[in-house]
């Protein structure tokens, strides 16, 4: 079994940290931290090989596995897809699904002039209105994902504006990048590469170990010495989105804190962009934690940085981080298939997700992630205190389609999960 043991070897300050392959016939290496506290970086991919899910699935998961027997073709009939929205009249219009329905079923608001995004599939229709008349229409194909409301016949400002003729650029050079890369161009256009870390997810099972000088709080206290914390690829490009495992990210401890802290928050949650709207597609409830809410909160970011490998100094509400989002599901609660990222007009976007799992439920409540393994899907249920790093941004600045993912349906008991955010180059 391909499985990453990281045992604590010492509890001085800088402890020696060790790790066994069973992959390189048991044989084990030390990790050092320094002594200035900085994370030590080993990547363990070289003792890789050929890996299935079924090596990586350890005893203490409760399900890792693929969606579908089958592959699928990325655009499909169907098919989920990224669609953007301009609008060039200077009303602020209704955005409206077609369910077929006269009315169809509200979106959102999309401002005059403004633009938005959303999640949508191949063959489904979106319209807008204006005081109830209908202004535009779209059916949406796989092969465009920019959709532009055309400024009315005498609106010759608009016309002449440099917005407009950007929106035109963009539709052409997103259609030039599909053609040359296969994928589609989902991010702000023009937005250059990527500033922060992004590890390496080349093949299943590569592994990243990071040594934290930030120990876990108890109830007893904090813990002597440092972690050594694995990251283990369970997703890959290019064939799915960059997925990582993050085992033990949090004690039992830390995850009761997080529990305690978040019921006092909560409230019922929203999808969309400026403040959002209730939605049948996101039933949970949410608050957010401020990070210097309590000095386990800030132990925690610190860890955070560590794994992510970015300065945790970074990782605030005014530099590039969201506040820490606490999430609860009860039964039959979901959060269907949706991308982390968004284009509201500016190259700031959110590069990662980190998600991590405060309490599991009785049965169901998965994270799937539909386009992994070339179509198949992926879904994973971790051990509570584990946690599931994925990025929303590709290396060429692009948004990362195929990060499309879900928390599924609560069948028995209650499930709650936090999330930190990361944007780049900074937040907006």
């Amino acid at each position: 079994m391909a499985r990453l043991l990281l045992l604590l070897a010492a509890a001085t300050r800088a402890a020696a940290l060790e790790y066994c392959s069973a992959l390189n016939d048991g044989q084990c290496e030390t990790l050092r931290a320094h002594d200035t506290g900085a994370p030590v970086f080993l990547d363990t991919g070289s003792l890789g090989g050929e890996t299935s899910l079924e090596d990586l699935l350890d005893t203490g998961i409760k399900e890792l596995k693929y969606m579908k027997s089958h592959t699928s073709p990325r655009k499909a009939r169907g098919a989920s897809m990224g669609a953007k929205f301009r609008n060039f009249r200077r009303e602020t219009l209704d955005m409206r699904w077609d369910d077929g329905s006269k009315e169809g079923v509200y979106s959102g608001d999309l401002l005059g002039l403004g633009r938005t995004s959303t999640l949508s599939y191949d063959g489904h229709t979106f319209f807008f209105t204006y005081r109830g008349e209908e202004v535009a229409r779209f059916r949406m194909n796989s092969d465009e994902n920019v959709y532009i409301i055309e400024p009315l016949p005498d609106d010759h400002e608009v016309r002449n504006s440099d917005q407009y003729k950007a929106a035109l650029e963009e539709r052409a050079f997103m259609k030039d990048y599909a053609q040359r890369t296969g994928v589609p161009w989902l991010a702000f256009y023009p937005r250059p590469k990527p500033i922060l870390n992004m590890w390496p997810a080349e093949f299943l099972g590569q592994t990243h170990v990071v040594a934290s000088p930030h120990a876990y709080t108890h109830a007893e206290g904090i813990a002597e010495g440092d972690l050594a914390l694995s990251l283990q690829v369970v997703s890959h490009a290019p064939q799915g989105p960059r997925v990582f495992l993050v085992r033990e990210m949090l004690s039992q401890f830390e995850c009761d804190h997080i529990i305690e802290m978040g019921t006092k928050v909560i409230r019922e949650s929203m999808v969309g962009q400026g403040g959002g709207f209730k939605s049948k597609t996101r039933t949970s409830r949410n608050g957010w934690l401020r990070r210097s809410a309590s000095p386990t909160l800030e132990r925690i970011y610190k860890r955070f940085g560590d794994v992510l490998g970015i300065d945790h100094e970074l990782l605030s509400s005014n530099r590039n981080a969201e506040e820490l989002q606490v999430v609860r599901y009860q039964q039959t609660q979901e959060y269907a298939p949706h991308h982390d990222f968004g284009d509201d007009g500016t190259p700031e976007q959110r590069f990662l997700t980190l998600l991590l799992y405060i309490q599991l439920p009785d049965k169901g409540g998965a994270t799937s992630f539909p386009k992994a393994a070339d179509g198949r899907g992926l879904q994973v249920v971790p051990a509570r205190g584990d946690a599931v790093l994925f990025y929303s941004m590709l290396p060429d600045g692009n948004a990362d389609d195929l990060a499309l993912h879900a928390g599924m349906p609560i069948h028995e008991g209650e499930k709650w999960v936090c999330n930190l955010w990361v944007w780049d180059p900074v937040r907006k």
